[in-house]
């Protein structure tokens, strides 16, 4: 029940509305007067700004008399000195709002935006965020399923996969608790971290899987899980630890929303690791002993061996029947019964690309990916606009879009602020202040003294034009000087708004410090409200008076400038933190190495495509490059550790054995996090599109270099095998293991040999794909002969 001019913020007891003293002259005026741009005089003898009020207005040729504008814009500020005003206020917004949506007219087009608008849009993203959760996971779930499928019922793993995305979920769920819990504020940011973690959770779940998919069938459930753990707990931790490091770094960024986004996604990277070693294993654990029970993987009920069921149908074969021995010959020995992909990377892309002529078009390709990498970087542009904080056909977009549309040529009117009291009745001092106004008017940002607000010159000039006609009127000493700008120059109407730009001491004995308003030009983009500020300062901090700039948008200017120095700051200590996780957890410094650089070269890729892409260097794309280091270390580590680990003497056997191993992991790992962060392309805000194209690049980048780059570069300069060394530790590890379990014979039914020799668990190729020396092989053949025999 409160109208504006009861809310309104009052100077000299009328409400201030800007634009309306223009409205009522355009109104009022008849053709022998004319409305002038960028500066019109209004009846009562003061000047009117406006450029800030008339938008893209066409001038009459040879003259600054406007013919016509297409815009015209009014504020209506309101009062909030008290909270009882504040509350008011803003209801009263609301309330202006809920008017405005239902507001049709032939005539114009409005856009209108408060105070709270944007605040209140950016909290509107998060429900509607949501809304793709529900999608994203169905699609990651069906991904996973499909992932863990086989075409033998049996070792197919369907619940393993809803339980990994689950897992994933459960983790989400404790960061964002934890983290709320702890006072950790939310933000619209955070609302695509859900989206990251369900990526990363069912790429640790893939790891796992193909780790167990390389143990012996015939092994019991506990040794199946020990050798998967022994072989998949270095990718995961690596995983973890780099992804936490990355996280961690960007968490102490002076930007907060940086900050709280890092915060909320690290925690959710480590309850992931947390639910994935405990939850997701112990799931593991009791699909092993449906699976070694023969089980069928969805129905858990027991099922016949194909063989058994040669006489049923072929559907039935197909959809009931399954063997957990699949991949066992019938001496026991287990040549694998591998995935489809695994296949493809071990017969077909690994040996493909290990030939020289393909890693000669793989580098000539990867040094023009480079090339344009490195001009992208160039090219990159800062900023983020304001209408791109809202969502797409948010009212406040609209509003910002005409503004920067129509009102872009004059830009903000930044205050000049004399911090220190100074002796304005003498003329030395009137000198260094007109000095000061004059370097700050006729840089490349500002107009020239026709725009600027200075009530010292409008007072000398005022002096100057009635010191005959007006008693007493000079400004010889100082006690003149400070009685006549009180009375009259201030209390003339024309020049009354100058009294909020002087503040008096106490007793009005002195000018404490005072203000003068310069007009800027042209601020069209980022990079120009960047200089314009940082060229404002420059000049503030060389004038031997104390004066500082200001203008609320400084704020948001500010972060131009922190935002690369924070991101190089970041990159390289995550870089250098990622070497030592590499060193500490890779056994090979060269190849440490090569991971340092292939996270140098996905950083770079990162930054140099996305402006390509046209996505601007602000706090979501830092959010990004951020992740960009913890992604880039799985790719790579993941293939280094296993290429560095085989046993095989030759780089390029090597290098095959590494993309055997690991491929389909990597390959599923980055296929589940693009899926999970794809429906944030649909997304109806630019904060989200423009983490889904990061995202995607960062993904994209490292899966290339980590699946072809990489696996070249290592056949190339990758370290070579130690022969000596290699064979003292094939003795060391070729002892007799006493304690380990004898295997037991009967496991193999009636087709298996009855002999004392012990079956080999793995095949030659299994053991040069994925461990250094099969112990167990060597302690079983060893096992059933007299010690003084060995």
């Amino acid at each position: 029940n409160y109208s504006y001019t009861e809310l309104c913020s009052r100077w000299n007891m009328q409400c201030q509305i800007g634009g309306e003293d223009l409205l009522d002259f355009a109104v009022q005026k008849n053709e022998s007067t004319a409305i002038s741009y960028p500066r019109t005089d209004v009846p009562g003898g003061f000047p009117v700004i406006t450029a800030g009020t008339l938008g893209s207005p066409v001038l009459k040729a040879g003259s600054e008399e406007v013919e016509h504008a297409k815009s015209f814009r009014l504020d209506y500020y309101l009062r909030t000195d008290s909270p009882a005003d504040d509350k008011l206020s803003e209801k009263w917004e609301l309330e202006a709002l809920s008017f405005m949506e239902t507001f049709e007219s032939s005539a114009i087009n409005v856009y209108y935006s408060t105070s709270e608008s944007l605040d209140a849009e950016l909290a509107a993203l998060t429900p509607r965020a949501i809304r793709l959760y529900s999608i994203t996971f169905t699609v990651l779930i069906t991904f996973s399923v499909l992932s863990c499928m086989m075409l033998d019922n049996v070792r197919s793993k369907p619940w393993l996969g809803m339980l990994g995305v689950l897992s994933a979920g459960m983790a989400i769920a404790a960061s964002m608790g934890l983290c709320l819990y702890c006072g950790v504020k939310f933000n619209s940011v955070v609302a695509s971290m859900p989206f990251l973690a369900l990526g990363i959770g069912v790429d640790d779940l893939f790891v796992m899987l193909a780790a167990w998919r390389k143990t012996h069938p015939g092994h019991s459930v506990e040794e199946r899980m020990g050798e998967t753990y022994a072989d998949a707990a270095v990718s995961i931790t690596i995983t973890t630890v780099t992804n936490a490091l990355a996280f961690g770094i960007g968490a102490i960024t002076t930007i907060p929303a940086v900050r709280i986004f890092c915060i909320y996604t690290g925690v959710a990277v480590l309850f992931d690791y947390l639910f994935q070693i405990t939850f997701c294993g112990a799931c593991m654990v009791y699909i092993g002993h449906r699976e070694k029970g023969n089980r069928h993987a969805v129905t858990c009920k027991r099922v016949p061996t194909p063989d058994e069921a040669k006489d049923r149908s072929g559907c039935f074969r197909a959809m009931c029947t399954g063997n957990t021995m699949a991949g066992v010959g019938s001496d026991g020995e287990y040549h694998g019964s591998d995935h489809a992909v695994m296949v493809f990377f071990r017969k077909y892309f690994g040996p493909f690309i290990t030939k020289w002529w393909v890693k000669i078009i793989v580098l000539l390709i990867y040094g023009a990916y480079l090339g344009c990498a490195i001009w992208g970087c160039l090219q990159v542009r800062q900023g983020i606009r304001l209408s791109r904080l809202a969502a797409d056909d948010s009212y406040v977009a609209d509003f910002y879009d005409k503004q920067y549309q129509h009102y872009g040529e004059y830009g903000p009117r930044v205050a000049i602020i004399i911090t220190q009291p100074l002796n304005y009745w003498e003329e030395n001092t009137r000198d260094q202040v007109e000095e000061l106004l004059t370097k700050f008017e006729d840089t490349d940002f500002t107009f020239g003294k026709t725009l600027t607000e200075s009530w010292l010159r409008d007072y000398l000039e005022f002096v100057d034009q009635y010191s005959g006609v007006i008693p007493g009127l000079s400004i010889t000493n100082k006690s003149s000087f400070l009685s006549n700008l009180q009375d009259p120059f201030l209390k003339n109407a024309a020049f009354k708004r100058y009294s909020l730009d002087i503040a008096f001491s106490g007793d009005k004995s002195t000018i404490e410090s005072s203000r003068f308003f310069v007009q800027t030009k042209n601020i069209v983009n980022s990079d120009r409200e960047q200089d314009m500020m940082i060229k404002m300062r420059e000049i503030a901090d060389s004038m031997s008076i104390k004066t500082i700039v200001y203008h609320p948008s400084f704020i948001s200017f500010d972060q131009y400038i922190i935002i690369l120095p924070n991101t190089l700051q970041n990159l390289g200590i995550a870089t250098a933190a990622m070497f030592v996780v590499a060193l500490v957890l890779v056994p090979h410094p060269v190849c440490s190495l090569w991971v340092t650089l292939s996270i140098a070269s996905i950083c770079t890729g990162v930054v140099g495509y996305m402006t390509f892409w046209g996505v601007n260097f602000d706090n979501i794309s830092m959010i990004n490059i951020i992740t960009c280091t913890g992604f880039s270390v799985d790719f790579s580590a993941h293939i280094t550790y296993s290429f560095v680990s085989c046993e095989e003497k030759n780089r390029n056997s090597r290098a095959v054995s590494a993309l055997y191993s690991l491929g389909m992991p990597i390959l599923q790992g980055a296929l589940s996090t693009i899926l999970g962060l794809s429906f944030l392309s649909t997304a109806p805000s630019y904060i989200l599109r423009t983490f889904f194209k990061t995202m995607f690049i960062v993904i994209l980048l490292g899966a290339l270099h980590g699946l072809i780059i990489l696996p070249v570069v290592l056949t190339i300069l990758g370290p070579k095998r130690d022969d000596r060394r290699n064979m003292d530790r094939l003795r060391a590890d070729s002892k007799v293991n006493t304690s380990h379990p004898v295997y037991e014979a009967d496991q193999y039914d009636s087709r298996e040999p009855q002999r004392c020799g012990i079956r080999p668990y793995y095949s030659p190729r299994d053991m040069e794909v994925t461990i250094p020396l099969n112990d167990t092989k060597i302690y079983y053949l060893l096992a059933t002969l007299p010690e003084t025999t060995l």
